[in-house]
Parts: structure tokens; sequence; C-alpha cells
């Protein structure tokens, strides 16, 4: 394959991200463009693709005929999601993508699905031999296991399907319990997680034990037919908007285990990403995330290169082995940079 399309949706404030799938196509010799989509005009990554759209939410009723639209424009060989809450549209539609040629790196939408309810971690990860913390999906549930002494304070109430640590409330005692589950349901009623779910409100939220202890963050990586091919793991020394903002890098066999075990079981193609609690005697998975993580950047500081393996993948390579590994403790954190947006480098898909 000598021209090689990628499409990156949902870029927002990933520049660096774009950035490594530019110098990737590069390295491997191989002509194409990398092109950014996010739905805000002025989000700073629309400025740094070879070709920049502005798309619908994935709420809108137009987001997949936009998105269908760039592909047969450019040609586009090669699909990156970076948003939770697009996946799962474009999973339900990867099988049209395929059609067009399109190789779609985001998982099934049974498995998006499974891994998007929080609420059912434990009947999901439990045959896998992977911890979970406890979860309740009321008020009355939380306040009789507290009564038996199942769980304990503090708690924390959040969002079955949450993303970006919308609704998310931590509580330690019984009087706050009722005000942050009403606060986590309006929350959702006023936010783009009401529509990605058929769920009301009120059945979305769930009380779950708070895992105290070291934090990480964990990736998994497949491949188009759902090989299990690597993982990476950080460990979260400062988080910023639900991101990480400072971590050392960690090759941890526990959770090199956890990933693989994750990654096999799932069967899923491309990225998905873990959070992972350690209590000082177990690990628990807390979130797992359809798509291509926001602390990724820290891995492919750290020598890893995944988009180079997307790129082979997508071409029909091989996959080089150092592109799979990170170095160990290696401490890193992110900066901010400002870039003036020019508006004439952003396009409309259906209006030019």
């Amino acid at each position: 394959m000598n021209k090689l399309n990628i499409l990156l949706t949902s870029t927002a404030r990933r520049i660096d991200l774009v950035g490594f799938f530019q110098e990737a196509l590069k390295n491997a010799g191989i002509d194409g463009k990398v092109i950014a989509a996010d739905p805000e005009y002025n989000a700073p990554s629309l400025q740094a693709g070879d070709e920049n759209y502005v798309i619908p939410h994935q709420t809108d009723s137009n987001y997949m005929e936009t998105i269908v639209e760039i592909c047969k424009k450019h040609h586009v060989d090669c699909l990156v999601p970076l948003n939770d809450w697009e996946v799962p549209k474009i999973s339900a539609h990867k099988k049209e993508l395929e059609k067009l040629g399109v190789s779609v790196f985001a998982p099934d939408s049974n498995i998006v699905k499974k891994v998007r309810d929080k609420g059912k971690y434990r009947e999901l990860l439990d045959p896998f031999g992977v911890k979970t913390p406890l979860s309740y999906f009321n008020v009355e549930d939380a306040k009789k296991a507290l009564e038996k002494q199942e769980v304990s304070f503090p708690l924390i109430v959040k969002p079955r399907n949450g993303s970006a640590s919308i609704g998310v409330d931590i509580i330690d005692n019984l009087e706050d319990m009722e005000f942050a589950y009403q606060q986590a349901v309006r929350n959702i009623k006023e936010s783009p997680l009401d529509s990605a779910t058929s769920r009301e409100p009120e059945d979305n939220v769930i009380i779950q034990e708070v895992i105290e202890g070291d934090k990480f963050s964990v990736d998994m990586f497949n491949d188009l037919n759902g090989r299990f091919l690597t993982s990476f793991a950080r460990k979260q020394l400062g988080m910023r908007g639900g991101d990480i903002d400072r971590c050392i890098t960690v090759n941890i066999p526990e959770l090199t285990d956890i990933a693989q075990r994750l990654g096999e079981s799932f069967g899923h193609t491309g990225y998905m990403n873990a959070d992972v609690y350690f209590n000082g005697i177990d690990y628990y998975v807390i979130d797992i995330n359809p798509r291509f993580g926001g602390g990724y950047a820290f891995t492919h500081s750290a020598g890893a290169d995944i988009p180079a393996a997307i790129i082979a993948l997508t071409a029909g390579k091989q996959v080089q082995e150092d592109w799979l590994r990170q170095k160990p403790d290696i401490e890193l954190a992110r900066h901010d940079t400002v870039v003036s947006i020019n508006k004439q480098k952003v396009m409309q898909v259906l209006q030019e």
C-alpha cells in the first residue's frame, strides 16, 4: 500500500496524536493524509491535520452520514475514534465502513455495550479472574449493604456509562447519598450521557465502593482480528479534567496479566483503556474505555509507537516488536501550547 489515509475523529486538543500518525506515515515511507475531525471549529487539533473537518456531534442524526462522506471523499483506509460517546455509533456502522475499504479500529457493538456499563463489571469480569468494586443500583440497596457492613464509607456515586468525570461524587455519610444520587441523575439529563443509552437517567446511576490506593491507567491493544498484541501501564501522579496530567510508566506483571486477560477475553479490535486501582493487596478494574486513551501520549514518549502499528496492520504489513514496548520508570507531565485558529484550514463536510 503506497498511499494510506487515516481519519481521526473527535480529535479535540490532541494535536500530539495527529502528529504521531503523521510521523508514522513518514517513517513508513507511505504517502497519505491524517484527517482530523471534531465538532468544534476551534478545536486546536483542526489546525494540525492534513485535512481538517468540523463534524456534527455524535448525538446529531447527520453524524454518521458525515463520517461516511469523509471516508468516501478521501478514500479513507483507517478510522480511529477518540471519544467514548461516538464509539457506539461508529461500532454500529462498522460493516458499512468496512465495505468502503475502511479498517475501523474500534470494538464491535456488543463489546462496547458491555464495557460501558460499569454497573455490570463484576458479572463481566469475574469469569476472567479480574476484581471489580461492589456496585449498587439505588440508594436503598446501598443503605442495606452499609447496614450489613458489606461496604463502608466513602462511597462513590457515578453514571453507569460515564465519561470525563461527569456526575461523579464521593460521599461519606447517609445524608449526602440521596442528594448525590439525584444530582447525578440531573447531570446525566443535561449531558450527552442521556442519549448514549436507552436507560432512563434514574436507571443509569450506580453507588460503588471506593478503592483507595495507587491508581493506574492500563491500555490493551489488539489487531484487526481481535488478537492481543500488547499492553501499557502508567501510574497516575496527577489528573486534570478527567485525564492524566502527570504519570510514571510502569511494567508491573500483575497489570500486564490483567490487560492480557481482558484483551484476549474481549477479542476486541484496536485500543481500549482501563482505570485500575491497587489497594495494597489486590488490583481492581474501575472503568474501561473502548477507545484510544488520552494517556497514550505518555507511553509514546516512553518509546512505543502504536500509530506505526495501526498503519502496518491497515497496510497488511508486519508489526515491529519495538513499537509495542514502552520504557518503564519514565516520569512524564503534560503542558499546554497555544495555537492560532485559522478558519480557512477547517472545512465543512457538505459545504465546500
